[in-house]
């Protein structure tokens, strides 16, 4: 029987009961807690930031999500290992409540140096708005161009004014549960020893309106995603929730596959 349907003292009691669940499950952290234990309390933190939207579905009211760790004397590599996939796994636990995610959602791990009376893990949940000085109409966004420079794609060039552009292998791929996604830079499924190198969800492209200028993430935990720029390659780390700033003349690594970056201000100049 639902709990909606009990009415009465016995409703009152499943009230009761459902409450002290809650208090011994959301029971605080002890100050010794194991990474997984600190992982874990991130996430049931991140969903109880999610808000109901109808019919069964949520929204995530914010792009950006620090957990902050005040655990002195902890194990920091242990820890910077298990929060290494924080973006991943607060993206996984939204999908799982069917809640809608920002696509320019950002979320990061830090690690506090003293307690100062701080509960053991807090979150800093934010939107990044625009300042004075930054981009704040469509029109004031860079344009971002695409060359396809190595690889086989449905077109030679793409461009883009701000948002979010995801680049893979297929113009909807789905994984295993069936989930599409649409790449809007997609290489073609063609074995040329470059274009087979692209994964499905490689990459993706975003523009980040805090730091007005276009930022790449890879998205792919096998193939390499590298920003070539004068002679160096900077190498873009999986899922690093951070990922790498792009700028003209740039040359974006997809696997063996290779883009060259354009970016025009909305005055014309490169």
């Amino acid at each position: 029987m639902k709990p909606s349907a009990v009415t009465g003292p016995l409703k009152d009691m499943v009230r009761l009961v459902q409450a002290r669940a809650r208090t011994f499950f959301e029971s605080s952290l002890a100050p010794d807690a194991q990474p997984i234990e600190l992982m874990q309390a991130a996430l049931d933190e991140v969903e109880r930031k999610a808000q109901p939207s109808g019919r069964g579905s949520r929204v995530f009211p914010y792009t950006r999500v620090v957990v902050h760790i005040a655990q002195p004397g902890a194990d920091r590599a242990a820890i910077d290992a298990v929060f290494s996939r924080f973006d991943a796994r607060v993206r996984e636990r939204l999908a799982e409540i069917r809640c809608d995610i920002p696509g320019s959602l950002v979320c990061s791990a830090v690690t506090d140096a003293t307690s100062d009376g701080l509960p053991v893990i807090w979150l800093e949940c934010g939107t990044a708005a625009p300042s004075a000085d930054r981009p704040r109409s469509t029109a004031e966004v860079p344009e971002l161009r695409l060359i396809v420079a190595k690889g086989q794609c449905d077109r030679g060039e793409y461009s883009f004014t701000g948002g979010v552009i995801p680049i893979g292998r297929g113009a909807e791929p789905a994984d295993a549960l069936g989930r599409v996604r649409r790449n809007d830079v997609a290489f073609l499924d063609n074995r040329d020893g470059v274009s087979e190198t692209v994964a499905r969800a490689h990459a993706r492209v975003e523009f980040d309106p805090a730091l007005g200028a276009y930022v790449l993430f890879n998205e792919s935990s096998s193939n390499p995603t590298f920003v070539l720029r004068g002679g160096r390659s900077l190498r873009v780390a999986p899922r690093d929730p951070r990922g790498v700033r792009i700028q003209s003349g740039d040359e974006l690594q997809i696997g063996r596959a290779v883009l060259r970056v354009s970016v025009r201000e909305s005055d014309g100049i490169a």
